[in-house]
């Protein structure tokens, strides 16, 4: 898997928050969800949301995001029991998952 600077920031830091800043399209969303999948192929029964402002943007962003990461990594690919494309549901053969959903974002729940 290609990663970036970023990644490896996120993925070797000791700190309990971490905040990435960075304009649009700076990639951070996609570090990030990398790193998330690593830590869904490492860690058994662990369960990670991604949590966006609508459904729309959600597909748009960080969904699309997740089914290019795992398209372009064998190794993630092999590690996917499967994918529930109505849910947004990534399902690890560990017993992870990761799900998309909407949610309140900066204290406004989402519409």
């Amino acid at each position: 898997m290609r990663t970036s600077l970023l990644f490896h920031h996120n993925f070797k830091t000791d700190a309990h928050v971490v905040i990435n800043q960075g304009g649009t399209s700076s990639g951070k969303t996609y570090a990030i969800e990398q790193v998330l999948f690593c830590l869904a192929c490492n860690e058994p029964a662990v369960i990670i949301t991604v949590v966006g402002q609508d459904i729309p943007n959600l597909k748009s962003g960080a969904l699309r995001d997740a089914l290019a990461i795992c398209d372009s990594s064998p190794a993630i690919k092999h590690m996917l029991k499967s994918y529930n494309r109505t849910d947004r549901i990534f399902e690890f053969r560990n017993g992870s998952g990761t799900m998309g959903q909407t949610g309140a974002i900066m204290g406004e729940p989402a519409a």
